[in-house]
């Protein structure tokens, strides 16, 4: 049947007016989850005045990493990004996109964070030192300052910490505005935004100048890369780009490497066993050296884990190029879909009891099956994914082995908001002590 034939997919029941937005403003996973049992591989929500197509399941995923870049584009949904903070990355296509992402990886390395490793083990110990006796520490806001801290020292050599503010406020407006549509893309000309993009705008020019006057002779950071990067013809990118390069890491940082080590905190405070295994583990070694990570098998399973439950990025928003047919339905040029990669994450079919938090699941078969999309799937999957997990797992070693933490209510449960990302919110709190005491 030709596709100008199929029929569109069905639509999910709502209520008037605000339709589906109810259940995605909390824990989206579990609703797309909960559709997709119900619905199948691909359905139709609305939220408030917004509509999307959402393509769930194992299926989903292959279609993404076959076809993604011949049907979809980010211009709509990541160009917020692009028009206020120069993130090219995010809306470029075909070979100039690969050619960027590949520069920015550089900069994000693995290897980049191994080289200033004793700095950022250093301001995440002072940090976490520093939360002793707090009898309701806000989790999220004190894990995205640390995020923020641990990143910006990695990937330029400087802390950001004087930045924080603007650069949290200023990046979570605009996701909330061009991305998740909670708020109209009017807020972005209120003076407080514009004054903050302005000075976060002049702080990354200044940092780049700084560097190009003073080179630090050590390996190539972000900002180095920044500085050197030319585009797919040879040709230097224009000075705002690099600029949106620079940026990029404090973006990574503020939101998703916050929300892990959020959700990682709950998961084990649920589960007093992976809390006992992780210490021990912790407790076992001498100091927590980049070599001494690669052999801690409880706590890489756990990032792992709660990568699964909870993801940070349980959809990949896209809009249509090109009309296409997915399972059976048609899927229109201009429409916006949403690309549910880790649904896959809570069937049975693909992780056996996917209800139980169990640390020593194998994800190796379940990675090349590619129906583990923590970071999405294809060619925009996190550039930071990889140095995230190693962070993870050393800022968890130090939380433990330095730190009792407490849940002041245990009774309440966890509420995850999906904005600008799922996480824990504002409610999640916690009695820290020092756990030599």
């Amino acid at each position: 049947m030709a596709v100008d034939q199929l029929a569109p997919p069905p639509a999910v029941p709502g209520i008037p007016l605000l339709g589906n937005a109810l259940p995605m403003m909390g824990d989206v996973q579990g609703f797309l989850v909960d559709t997709y049992r119900r619905m199948g591989p691909v359905f139709q929500v609305r939220a408030l005045n917004q509509s999307f197509v959402i393509m769930a399941g194992e299926s989903a995923n292959r279609f993404l990493i076959e076809h993604g870049e011949a049907v979809f584009t980010s211009e709509e949904s990541f160009g917020g990004l692009n028009q206020q903070f120069n993130m090219r990355v995010h809306v470029l296509r075909g070979r100039p996109h690969r050619h960027l992402r590949k520069q920015l990886a550089a900069g994000v390395s693995r290897d980049l964070l191994a080289a200033r490793w004793d700095d950022v083990m250093a301001v995440t110990d002072r940090t976490l030192r520093s939360w002793e006796g707090e009898p309701a520490l806000p989790v999220v806001d004190r894990f995205q300052r640390l995020a923020a801290d641990q990143l910006s020292i990695a990937f330029t050599g400087a802390s950001s910490a004087a930045r924080f503010e603007q650069l949290r406020s200023a990046f979570e407006l605009v996701l909330d505005a061009t991305i998740t549509g909670k708020w109209p893309r009017a807020v972005l000309l209120w003076p407080a935004h514009r004054r903050a993009r302005a000075e976060i705008l002049t702080f990354a020019r200044e940092a780049l100048e700084q560097r190009a006057q003073h080179p630090t002779g050590g390996p190539a950071d972000l900002l180095d890369r920044a500085l050197a990067a030319t585009d797919e013809n040879g040709q230097p990118y224009p000075p705002e780009v690099r600029a949106g390069m620079a940026l990029q890491g404090y973006f990574a940082g503020i939101n998703t490497v916050a929300y892990l080590y959020s959700f990682m905190l709950y998961a084990l405070l649920r589960h007093p066993e992976v809390l006992d295994r992780v210490r021990a583990e912790v407790d076992a070694g001498g100091p927590l050296t980049f070599e001494r990570l690669r052999d801690m098998p409880a706590l890489h399973g756990l990032v792992l884990e709660t990568l699964r439950v909870y993801p940070p990025a349980p959809g990949s928003a896209r809009t249509v190029t090109k009309t296409f047919d997915f399972e059976g339905f048609r899927i229109e040029q201009g429409r916006r879909v949403i690309v549910a990669a880790s649904v896959p994450h809570l069937l049975p079919e693909h992780f056996p009891a996917p209800e139980r938090f169990d640390i020593d699941r194998d994800f190796a078969a379940a990675r090349k099956a590619s129906v583990y999309a923590p970071f999405s799937v294809g060619g925009h999957t996190c550039l930071g994914a990889g140095m995230t997990e190693v962070l993870a797992v050393a800022t968890v070693a130090t939380l433990v082995r330095r730190l009792t933490v407490k849940l002041p209510r245990p009774e309440q449960p966890l509420r995850i908001t999906a904005t600008p990302g799922p996480n824990p919110g504002k409610r999640f709190k916690v009695a820290v002590s020092s756990r030599e005491q």
